[in-house]
């Protein structure tokens, strides 16, 4: 059993490894804004960082709040907790999209633990279920205004299957990508959920060569739909 600190657990990351943590029977720390200064003097067999930020529009357009909320906050983690084990949860972002002041970001606060001692990175590609509360996936199932292009490709992939790998591989160091072993569009989503969905913004493409063995396909998340759709929009049957 270790005694696992995770740094936001109130977010969509955060709660999914506190789940999967239980079913590991570890010792689990759920470290907030609110009692942030209450676990801080604690030692951690492994201390995971949840807590950056994960929106891409918002960082665009505060991107010195974003260098506080991504890199200030990882480097104090790092250096100023204790812990035997640091896990830095990032994005694939840090790989395929540094042309943008999200993807820079995630990569500088990679960079501060890449190479140290007992740490794991891991980046994760686009998620879906329990939670979603925000992305493109979620404002097509909500019907909101999409801000990227609805040709954009995505390797979705479940937050509890992530959940469950991260703990299950704690033991590991370096960097690791999550993510669906394949991509799918949003336009090929919407025809399940959004005939016509209001969408603008930049052509994205979410994916990489380097992701786990035995990961999962993007199709998956057309189960994820179907479960849900008919809840949000009970007038489609």
């Amino acid at each position: 059993m270790k005694t696992i600190g995770i740094v936001g657990a109130n977010g969509f990351v955060g709660k999914a490894l506190c789940r999967a943590a239980k079913n590991y029977d570890h010792e689990v720390f759920k470290i907030t804004r609110q009692n942030c200064d209450k676990y801080k003097p604690l030692e951690y067999d492994v201390l995971i960082n949840t807590a950056m930020p994960s929106k891409r529009f918002w960082a665009l357009n505060n991107p010195v709040d974003d260098v506080n909320a991504t890199i200030v906050k990882t480097a104090e983690l790092f250096y100023e907790w204790k812990h035997k084990k640091f896990v830095q949860i990032s994005s694939l972002s840090a790989k395929m999209q540094l042309n943008i002041p999200y993807g820079v970001h995630k990569k500088s606060a990679e960079v501060l633990v890449e190479n140290k001692q007992n740490t794991l990175i891991i980046r994760l590609g686009a998620l879906y279920g329990n939670g979603l509360d925000k992305s493109a996936l979620f404002d097509m199932v909500k019907h909101n205004h999409i801000y990227v292009d609805i040709n954009s490709e995505y390797n979705y992939i479940d937050i509890d299957f992530v959940a469950d790998w991260i703990i299950k591989n704690l033991d590991k160091t370096g960097i690791k990508e999550i993510g669906a072993h394949d991509t799918i569009s949003l336009l090929e989503i919407s025809k399940e959920v959004w005939r016509n969905p209001s969408y603008e913004g930049r052509l994205e493409k979410i994916h990489s060569d380097d992701i786990e063995c035995g990961m999962p396909s993007s199709k998956e998340v057309l189960k994820y739909i179907d479960k849900i759709k008919y809840e949000e929009h009970p007038e489609t049957k």
